[in-house]
């Protein structure tokens, strides 16, 4: 398999006190394209929403990122395996996409056969990566 130069990876445990990591290599990741700091902490921000939704409906399977970096576009893409007939808390949902509205430029929650998969966007507004 080709590896992808603009993405890297982490695997998480499915425990809450991890995802200080996750907050970690966002904010570095955000640096290393640019973001000024206001949106670095905004994209911190957005992962910390997207583990929190794929920790609350994961079925104890690790939580899978990966950051993906295009010229003008920063992506995080969070995975695990979901519960059967597992759900958000509608009021926990609604505040996450609240937030995510605020301090990304698009994301998406989709489920589909035990697989839950939330994505946030940011966009680059500076030339991408260096």
């Amino acid at each position: 398999m080709e590896e992808d130069p603009g993405r890297i990876e982490l695997s998480l445990p499915p425990d809450s006190r991890y995802m200080r990591l996750a907050r970690l290599v966002a904010s570095g990741v955000a640096t290393m394209c640019g973001l000024p700091l206001d949106e670095v902490e905004d994209f911190r921000i957005a992962v910390d929403e997207v583990c929190a939704a794929l920790m609350e409906i994961g079925d104890g399977e690790p939580v899978r990122l990966s950051f993906n970096l295009g010229d003008d576009v920063l992506v995080v893409e969070g995975r695990t395996d979901s519960r059967p007939g597992s759900d958000i808390d509608e009021d926990r949902l609604s505040l996450s996409r609240q937030i995510l509205d605020v301090v990304t430029d698009g994301h998406q929650l989709t489920r589909l056969d035990g697989h839950a998969a939330f994505t946030a966007r940011k966009n680059l507004r500076g030339g991408g990566v260096g």
